[in-house]
């Protein structure tokens, strides 16, 4: 590893070739409109000037001469806060052997073996363009093992946040890839003698604590809470994080990794974010990389004249500290889980406080739907230790629900109606999941009242409508419902009310698009084009946590409208509010308090939204369909500036329309939507 650590750091000089020209490189500023953000070129150097939520004036310099460092100076007045800096890219490549949805293919297991790159930079061109009120600055000549392209780097106006991407893309098929991110600038002030340096950086352990010690020579991953890290300059500060949700692939664990990373080495100080090739488990995806597709891998820097701790805590702004935040008349749910509460609950008793308690409330969580005996428990036993581990998990979930806390129980029942799919009653059902033939579908039991043995697909649509049960298919068209719904879109049980539809889950990754869980999105369009008004349900599905995960990133939420938070004896309410379609989803960045899409003119929609957001936005996207196609039109919100809300209407030409939704997502990859409405 240490070996490994060495090669990395010595080859990240290659990121700029010796090879480079020393001529000024030709740029485009045609595209640049007069606005709060400008750019002008003054000899070599191309100037970007821009106020911060102050309204002081920052500017961000870079040279035009590819025999120097791309950045040459970013300042606030005529304070420079880094000079003579370079980004930094390295990736690592495998290939994809299930498709784009695959999960469980561990491409660093592929018989090709894994490629690891560093990136190449050789300024061939420059681009500047407005974009809304923000400006990206585009530099051609990045080679990143199979991708090509080169490095932008969007300001945003009254911010002092800095977006950087390397936008690439590569011709050879099935790529799954991961990338680390960073930059490396000058820290003069910081040399001793010898090799050695006393740069420091700070960033927030794993207990919350602010940590400040000096830079390792080696490029040093920590275990962040939070996900960010910030270097001392000579003048201030600057803060590197990555996307809070769209850098971190699905994952069934949630264990931080350490992805902030640090080093100094003569004179030069760096930062940056990293991911591991894997984690000794065989639910680690990686990202795709489809053939021509400009993947945009990002990493954002906040900018500070201040001490380094000043400039990460205004970093947890963006993820409100890593709490999904209130909003009146609403309640925060978060589904699927597999905590094994009940097989410990029975062991330690029903007053024990399991972990995944804790650490949901402190994340802002009102509910829970945990899903015990996924790998834990005796789920498919057909004697009475079946009964008495679901009277335990019916007790412990009573026990451990309180007025600021409620947990939900149900199972991923994965029995008789196809794929993996989720099953809630809105109270305590016993039933086995098979049935004996001398058993009958429905007996009593003196201890436990009425007991369902479950032995097909027309018993288990039974049961649920018996006792006012609810299904979703888990994970669709992935993982253990690979090719579900899809096979079963005929059958009673899918068409039936009660099957709510599908989970939405951030996964597959794919940066390419900021559109998150694309492969549930598109389901949701696909059974509204089948002439079925079903939903997606926001689902995390991990297993253990505790306060030391890296859990955030990992996150989404159903906001579901009720008026106050159910007792455990009612939490069909929240059932029953889901049924109505009543909730949005949400990361939590990008909020949805109100929405009503209805009918315009005849062939119209018009769609009125309230929205609040942390990171600047980047557009809306309102989707129908006539029940045969799918369209959808985008509306840029590229004028948004970062912390704020506004109401919005957009209407759209939709001849034959018979279903819409809304979709909005900010730069960073975060977002939420509503389900469909039909005409």
């Amino acid at each position: 590893m240490a070996n490994r650590l060495l090669r990395a750091f010595f080859a990240i000089p290659l990121l700029f070739s010796a090879d480079c020209i020393a001529q000024v490189i030709p740029l485009d500023v045609s595209g640049v409109r007069t606005g709060a953000v400008v750019a002008e070129r003054k000899g070599d150097i191309l100037i970007v000037r821009w106020p911060d939520e102050s309204s002081r004036p920052w500017t961000a310099e870079f040279s035009l001469d590819p025999a120097k460092p791309l950045i040459t100076a970013i300042r606030v007045g005529d304070k420079a806060i880094a000079e003579r800096a370079r980004p930094l890219y390295w990736c690592e490549t495998g290939k994809r052997r299930g498709g784009w949805d695959a999960f469980f293919d561990r491409p660093f297991t592929h018989p090709e073996g894994t490629r690891r790159f560093v990136g190449e930079f050789q300024l061939r061109s420059a681009k500047a363009r407005s974009v809304g009120d923000r400006l990206e600055v585009f530099f051609d000549g990045l080679r990143l093992g199979p991708f090509q392209g080169g490095i932008a780097f969007t300001f945003f106006p009254g911010s002092r946040l800095i977006q950087q991407e390397a936008v690439a893309a590569t011709n050879e098929p099935d790529t799954a890839y991961f990338y680390d991110a960073g930059l490396r600038l000058t820290a003069e002030a910081d040399r001793l003698a010898g090799w050695n340096m006393q740069s420091e950086v700070a960033y927030f352990d794993l207990a919350g604590t602010l940590r400040v010690e000096r830079s390792e020579f080696e490029r040093t991953p920590v275990k962040a809470r939070h996900r960010a890290i910030a270097l001392r300059t000579a003048r201030g500060s600057i803060a590197a994080f990555p996307a809070p949700h769209q850098y971190f692939f699905a994952r069934d664990t949630t264990q931080n990794l350490g992805y902030p990373w640090h080093s100094s080495y003569r004179g030069e100080a760096s930062i940056g974010i990293r991911q591991l090739p894997d984690d000794n488990l065989p639910f680690y995806p990686w990202m795709n990389a489809p053939p021509q597709t400009q993947q945009r891998m990002s990493i954002f820097y906040l900018l500070s004249d201040q001490e380094p701790s000043a400039a990460l805590q205004q970093t947890l702004r963006y993820t409100n500290h890593d709490r999904l935040p209130d909003l009146a008349r609403y309640k925060k749910l978060a589904t699927h889980w597999h905590f094994a509460y009940t097989v410990q609950a029975m062991l330690k008793g029903s007053d024990w406080t399991p972990p995944f308690k804790t650490v949901l409330k402190a994340m802002g969580i009102d509910a829970a739907m945990i899903m015990d005996f996924h790998g834990d428990g005796h789920p498919q036993d057909l004697t009475e230790v079946r009964l008495k581990e679901l009277a335990a998990y019916y007790r412990a979930a009573r026990a451990q629900s309180d007025q600021n806390f409620l947990i939900i129980p149900a199972e991923e029942a994965n029995a008789h109606l196809g794929g993996h799919w989720a099953l809630v009653f809105p109270k305590p059902v016993f039933w086995f999941m098979k049935r004996p033939a001398d058993k009958p579908f429905q007996s009593k039991d003196p201890t436990y009242g009425t007991v369902y043995h479950v032995g097909n697909e027309q018993e288990m649509l039974d049961l649920i409508r018996r006792e006012g049960g609810y299904a979703y298919q888990s994970h669709p068209r992935t993982k253990g419902s690979t090719g579900f719904p899809d096979k079963i879109k005929e059958t009673a049980h899918f068409r039936d009310s009660r099957y709510w539809g599908a989970g939405w889950k951030a996964m597959p990754s794919d940066l390419s698009s900021l559109r998150q869980g694309l492969r549930a999105l598109n389901l949701l369009d696909d059974m509204h084009n089948w002439g079925l008004p079903k939903r997606l349900i926001g689902e995390v599905d991990v297993f253990q946590v505790d306060t030391t995960h890296e859990l955030y990133a990992h996150m989404n939420v159903n906001y579901v409208r009720l008026e106050g938070l159910p007792d455990f004896d009612h939490y069909g309410q929240v059932l029953e509010a889901l049924n109505r379609g009543d909730y949005f989803v949400s990361t939590g960045e990008v909020l949805l308090p109100e929405t009503e899409i209805k009918q315009g003119s005849r062939n119209e929609i018009v769609v009125r939204a309230e929205v609040t957001w942390t990171f600047p936005l980047q557009f809306a996207e309102v989707v129908w369909g006539d029940g045969v196609k799918t369209q959808r039109q985008t509306f840029a919100l590229d004028n948004t500036r970062e912390f704020g809300s506004a109401k919005f209407e957009w209407k759209v030409d939709a001849r034959d329309w018979k279903w819409a939704r809304l979709e909005v997502w900010d730069v960073a990859g975060n977002g939420a939507f509503v389900n469909p409405v039909w005409k």
